[in-house]
């Protein structure tokens, strides 16, 4: 594994991304759609925009998260990448607000991982992604607007707590080595591409 565990582009620099796109991001977070996820009892919130509702709200990121990011990932693995079958998880918005809302360390559950910064860090690293692997080393990555990453899934990773009552915006996307070696899509999770 290459370390740090990471390749990153920057959309803004690239012109890959539309005008107005960080207004329309920040619009879809406070979205009806929107749905929290019981974190217990702490003081913060972390809340999702499924993909059903980005496809149809963010229509240039489904297009991206099919072409231009999935053709970086891939090459930045060394093997072709595939698109989520499900619908509602290949890409969503993640969104935690409060001071103090963080993530955990987890490994993803995909091959490979993107994700899309939308807002950007606190000062002194707040709300930074932080990645580990077993011989202890860290890395760090600073999030701002426009900056695509991708990594293997299987890299331990967190956000640091966020120092600020945010919200801390990111769009992560699950690419998969194979079209049919992924969890599969039942009913309306099911999607087609249109030719």
């Amino acid at each position: 594994m290459t370390w740090p565990p990471f390749f990153t582009l920057d959309l803004i620099e690239h012109g890959l991304l539309p005008e107005g796109w960080d207004a329309a991001t920040r619009a879809l977070a406070e979205a009806p759609e929107r749905q929290p996820i019981d974190m217990g009892d702490v003081p913060w919130a972390f809340s999702v925009v499924e993909g059903d509702v980005v496809r149809d709200r963010l229509p240039w990121l489904w297009r991206l998260y099919h072409g231009a990011l999935r053709d970086f990932a891939a090459k930045a693995a060394g093997f072709p990448l595939f698109a989520a079958n499900r619908l509602r998880a290949s890409i969503t918005l993640n969104i935690l607000s409060g001071a103090g809302a963080w993530s955990d360390w987890h490994k993803d559950m995909n091959q490979v991982t993107g994700l899309l910064f939308v807002t950007v860090s606190d000062p002194d690293g707040a709300g930074d992604l932080l990645f580990r692997d077993g011989a202890g080393r860290e890395a760090r990555l600073v999030p701002r607007p426009g900056l695509f990453v991708c990594f293997e899934g299987a890299v331990e990773h967190r956000v640091a707590a966020i120092s600020s009552a945010g919200p801390r915006l990111s769009l992560p996307m699950l690419y998969y080595r194979s079209a049919t070696d992924q969890p599969a899509a039942y009913g309306e999770n099911i999607y087609t591409l249109d030719a």
